[in-house]
């Protein structure tokens, strides 16, 4: 049998070693998560993200809804009180699968690579075959009047004279996959290429959106991003983009920044993050919305708001999109960013699905819309390892069409000043529950081992006043303490 002395040194020493095991580890926790986290997702060669972020193992699809011209006849007529009608088509839905490429290590905590992307139509999530014929304004048209809207009239009427002799009006009807991937032939694109004193600079024999794009590394061109091990709060920033800081925009506009959405760090709370997208040459800046629940992970919902796509009218910082000022009719109203100097100099412009959120000037002059709320940009990202739990990126792309003086095949919709939607898509991923549950074993690693550190700390006290308790107990009945009363009792006796 263990002797009261043993038993009160033993609870007082695993009492005290307890607590000050708990007491030290409530306190170095959160840096020790830290630390293991950063080392998780610091972008090396063998860290758990890097295989993740080279090639993104959750499934990815594309959606693409195009909109069709459904009065044509009428407005060729100039029938009176015609407006221009769309029908919306599709989604055409695309299997979309990256890799990064050319891998290239830097000295200053930055990797250089190529994205290479591949499009796979998948037609039991499509609504529409790519067979499907689709009419629309023909991008060259409007390219070409908008490059020469500022020449003179003895200029344009020879161009508008070699145009016609080609196109009998501004309206083109090809199928889905020649609108996309396969590439529309246009005798302009041809006989420009052979005098490159025209202001026509497109690099393409055929025009498509996605032309020549389907498995190209070269298309998105390199990013330089920073891989988080000398600064963790920078990881999956892009620094540079085609070996450059700074794209075709001016002032900050055109600086390169923020992620490509599939790495970031950490985010607690802050009210708004940056999404690089070398399709459109800039960033996008998304806001705080709320927060929501996927696979049952809590994370925080950023979306697009009337900053994202203003041109200075309502947020000065954003007038670098526009060349003129903001009171030029060349700077258009707040919704549609201008970026031609993007692609081209073509008439392009980005909005969010049929206008929504935009000024009333552009959906006013098109019957055929219909925008709802859930056609906004939205990214969800959990707060504490940085993981995006959700994207639905969506996006629609627009030509500026505008009668110019002298070019009269461009000159044919009932409104001088229409802004065409062409088409818009959806770019969704949703987590995984695998990957969910990565992202809640972690939440449960930060917020569960402070609990347990907490009832250690706790078991060591209660050992603690055990220990003291058994000690109290043996020290009251020591022998060593008797003959005081005995003494006291024969005295008492004695006297």
């Amino acid at each position: 049998m263990v002797s009261s002395g043993k038993k009160s040194g033993l609870l007082l020493g695993f009492g005290a070693v307890t607590v000050v095991l708990g007491a030290i580890m409530v306190v170095f926790w959160p840096p020790i998560f830290n630390t293991q986290l950063q080392r998780m997702m610091t972008l090396t060669n063998e860290s758990m993200s890097f295989n993740i972020w080279r090639e993104t193992p959750i499934p990815m699809y594309l959606e693409i809804h195009f909109f069709n011209i459904s009065n044509v006849d009428e407005i060729l007529a100039r029938k009176e009180g015609v407006r221009l009608r769309v029908d919306e088509l599709g989604p055409y839905v695309f299997r979309e699968t990256h890799i990064k490429t050319n891998l290239t290590w830097n000295d200053n905590s930055t990797l250089t690579f190529y994205n290479q992307r591949w499009w796979h139509f998948v037609p039991e999530k499509s609504v529409g075959e790519l067979s499907d014929m689709i009419t629309s304004i023909n991008p060259i048209i409007a390219t070409v009047a908008y490059l020469m809207r500022h020449q003179r009239l003895v200029v344009k009427v020879p161009v508008d004279i070699f145009l016609r002799l080609y196109h009998s009006n501004m309206f083109l009807t090809a199928n889905v996959t020649d609108w996309l991937f396969d590439g529309i032939s246009d005798p302009v694109l041809d006989i420009a290429s052979h005098f490159p004193e025209l202001p026509i600079d497109i690099p393409y024999d055929k025009f498509g959106w996605f032309y020549e794009r389907n498995g190209s590394i070269e298309f998105d061109g390199s990013f330089t991003m920073n891989t988080g091990a000398a600064d963790f709060s920078q990881l999956g920033n892009v620094e540079k983009w085609r070996y450059s800081n700074r794209t075709e925009f001016r002032d900050e506009c055109g600086v390169v920044k923020g992620s490509t959405g599939e790495l970031w760090a950490p985010e607690y709370g802050q009210e708004e993050v940056y999404v690089f997208t070398s399709d459109l040459c800039t960033y996008l800046t998304l806001s705080k919305d709320r927060e929501v629940i996927v696979q049952g992970v809590e994370g925080v919902q950023y979306a697009a708001n009337d900053s994202t796509f203003d041109n200075g009218h309502k947020y000065p910082h954003m007038a670098c999109f526009c060349d003129e000022p903001t009171s030029s009719p060349d700077c258009l109203p707040s919704g549609a960013l201008n970026v031609s100097a993007c692609r081209f100099g073509a008439p392009a412009f980005v909005s969010l699905p049929h206008f929504l959120n935009t000024d009333p000037h552009y959906p006013s002059k098109i019957d055929g819309l219909n925008a709802t709320d859930d056609m906004n940009f939205r990214l969800i990202l959990e707060m504490f390892t940085g993981m995006p739990l959700g994207v639905s990126a969506q996006l629609q792309i627009n030509l500026l069409v505008r009668h110019v003086t002298g070019i009269t095949i461009n000159n044919q919709l009932p409104d001088g000043d229409t802004m065409v939607p062409m088409f818009w898509f959806r770019q969704e991923m949703e987590t995984t529950p695998e990957y969910a549950r990565m992202a809640q074993f972690a939440i449960r690693m930060r917020y569960w081992v402070p609990y347990g550190l907490y009832a250690l700390t706790a078991i060591g006290v209660v050992l603690l006043i055990a220990g003291i308790t058994v000690l109290m107990r043996k020290l009251l009945k020591s022998p060593e303490t008797a003959p005081i009363l005995n003494e006291e009792s024969s005295s008492s006796v004695e006297s």
